[in-house]
């Protein structure tokens, strides 16, 4: 059995250098071309997680939720940036369900804790469950409690990064993940490019990745390709794609070579 966990980046369904603004067209294309593929492939199992674009990050920044709360302030910063990503999910939910997938929305808050920004524990039985009833979970970048600083940021790559870890230590599936964005790929410093990372380039690719254009608290394409590349590790086929090419979604679903980057660690 097959279970795709598919990350829609913030630059692609919303516009990350204008606060609050989704790309409703973006979404709606996204929501159809998923619910042809469920459609066609009754089996499939899916995990989707959306990135916070101009939502969450916006909040973040400001009350630099990522480094923890102290005062009053910060602390009602922690919740504001909860609320921002929460808005996000539940508007991408409407658009999903009007396409009749029926995903079900799953804060991260609720199921994670961290140790100084480190991963202490999540509980990942509210997804298992949604997935035994054939439910489609959709999680997103979320504020978490920390037992240190009080609180930070979990981001959908890491979210999505362990739970393609989860779930390929229990043998059941057969695991893809896949980040759609609103860029062609991982890029070399000319622009081009990298049709696949392996242990051969990965080191030239580490030294070609910059930080994001716009306001990203969760380290950008650096960070996704690192968090990928220990995923892919075990064998697990990573996609970065342009998810604005109708039906290159579809192909990294089916693993018909979309355009975009493969993150292959255990290929030469």
């Amino acid at each position: 059995m097959e279970l795709v966990l598919i990350k829609l980046g913030g630059s692609l369904i919303t516009d990350k250098n204008k606060p609050y603004t989704p790309r409703i067209t973006s979404l709606q294309q996204l929501a159809s071309e998923i619910s042809l593929l469920r459609n066609q492939n009754p089996q499939l199992k899916l995990i989707i997680g959306n990135g916070a674009g101009s939502f969450g990050h916006q909040s973040a920044k400001k009350y630099n939720t990522v480094d923890g709360f102290i005062t009053d302030a910060e602390k009602l910063g922690f919740c504001l940036v909860h609320q921002d990503a929460l808005n996000l999910n539940i508007l991408v939910a409407k658009i999903f369900w009007q396409a009749n997938l029926p995903v079900i929305g799953l804060p991260p808050v609720a199921m994670a804790v961290t140790h100084n920004k480190k991963i202490l524990k999540i509980d990942f039985s509210s997804i298992e469950n949604s997935l035994s009833v054939n439910l489609i979970p959709l999680v997103f970048g979320d504020v978490v409690f920390d037992r240190v600083i009080g609180g930070t940021i979990l981001s959908t790559d890491t979210f999505l990064a362990e739970l393609a870890k989860h779930f390929y230590s229990q043998g059941k599936y057969k695991i893809r993940l896949i980040s759609a964005g609103n860029y062609p790929g991982v890029l070399d410093r000319n622009g081009q490019v990298f049709s696949t990372i392996t242990k051969n380039n990965y080191s030239l690719v580490k030294t070609a990745l910059g930080p994001s254009d716009a306001v990203d608290v969760t380290g950008g394409m650096a960070k996704k390709v690192e968090e990928f590349w220990t995923v892919s590790s075990l064998g697990i086929d990573c996609w970065i794609i342009n998810g604005n090419i109708p039906g290159n979604l579809t192909k990294a679903v089916l693993g018909k070579s979309p355009a975009g980057t493969l993150i292959k660690a255990t290929a030469n």
